[in-house]
């Protein structure tokens, strides 16, 4: 048997006034689970939208999408208590809630508070350990009912994580495609594939102006396509496609830079893959693309080069690249992938930022 769940959505400055209509379909009494930051930003919106419901649990769910986060709230018997959760925030409060949700069989609803990855509409969650270091990506039973998008919130939040989502977003279609690469593809794949068009094309063309809109925290047409792009495309892909479609390249340099215990406390997730977007594009020898996404890169200051990570061009990165070719992110790839060849390609972007003229 095969499933296929598509990420639902509402997106706009009203967003919130649909949540009444759709989630009281599920029950009146609501387990609130946020990030601090993300609630204090969005409560004045979001508590009137509730104002029928029952809110048995509210709280902060932590600092990091961990099993110490986790556990105590599948626990705790205000939560058990609970017809639907909803999760409010970024991608953490959001994959913790949706790991509580089906631990406990609860449905989970999201409301993106930032546009910095797919994790609302995804049936993943990545987890970390309490230091931050990644620990594993665990996969779910479904994703979450329905994402609630109120795109002014999104463009009144810190701008830096909706230009790491950019980057994010653009990874998965150069990664689904190559994942994919000489492969027969079922039809739910191939919808997928096709639909990463979305995570990219639209950046291309409406990303720096979006961003330019969201650092003056303005709500626009481009905004909310970015939006979609960063959220609703990218989740599409992440819970069409086979798992082993879902990354590639990109995705596995970040788990091995983060072998580098402050590469997340200086850079963020979109930031540090969007650099490995590159190499992967390198290392595939995407010649055409590697050109849209560095001019793309240079024009909105995501990085292009191993300075742009506070890393050296002598760095020979043995412990980066080690983790590299052994995460699960390169386990179904159209060719192996060597430390050699990611080497190669990292000293060739170099190469190419120093010749790059922008002509």
């Amino acid at each position: 048997m095969k499933q296929l769940f598509l990420p639902r959505y509402t997106i706009g400055k009203d967003a919130y006034d649909a949540i009444p209509g759709i989630v009281s379909g599920y029950g009146k009494k609501l387990a609130l689970i946020h990030g601090e930051q993300a609630y204090n930003a969005s409560k004045h919106k979001l508590l009137p939208a509730l104002e029928g419901f029952e809110i048995v649990y509210e709280g902060v769910y932590g600092k990091e999408a961990s099993w110490e986060n986790i556990l105590p709230l599948t626990e705790n018997e205000d939560v058990k208590k609970a017809d639907a959760i909803l999760a409010i925030g970024g991608g953490k409060a959001i994959d913790v809630s949706k790991v509580v949700g089906d631990r406990l069989g609860i449905p989970v609803f999201s409301v993106a508070t930032i546009a910095s990855t797919c994790a609302a509409v995804t049936k993943i969650s990545i987890l970390h350990n309490p230091d931050g270091s990644f620990r594993e990506i665990l996969k779910l039973k479904e994703p979450p009912v329905h994402c609630f998008i109120d795109s002014e919130i999104i463009a009144a939040s810190p701008a830096e994580y909706f230009w790491a989502g950019m980057g994010d977003a653009m990874a998965k279609h150069v990664e689904c495609n190559f994942s994919a690469k000489n492969d027969v593809l079922d039809f739910a794949s191939e919808y997928g594939r096709l639909v990463s068009e979305l995570c990219f094309k639209p950046m291309i063309e409406h990303g720096a102006a979006a961003y330019e809109a969201v650092k003056r925290h303005e709500n626009s047409d481009a905004v909310e396509q970015v939006i979609l792009s960063i959220i609703a495309a990218t989740g599409s892909v992440s819970v069409a496609v086979h798992p082993d479609y879902n990354s590639a390249v990109a995705h596995a340099l970040y788990y091995g830079l983060t072998v580098r215990e402050w590469m997340e406390r200086k850079h963020l997730h979109g930031e540090i893959v969007s650099y490995g977007t590159l190499i992967q594009l390198i290392v595939d020898e995407q010649w055409e693309n590697l050109e849209k996404v560095f001019r793309f890169n240079r024009s909105v200051g995501l990085p292009t080069r191993l300075a742009d990570l506070d890393l050296e061009r002598d760095d020979e990165l043995d412990d980066v690249l080690d983790a590299t070719v052994v995460n699960q992110e390169l386990d179904h790839v159209p060719f192996k992938v060597t430390k050699e060849m990611l080497k190669r390609a990292i000293l060739d972007l170099e190469d190419y930022n120093d010749e790059y003229t922008g002509e």
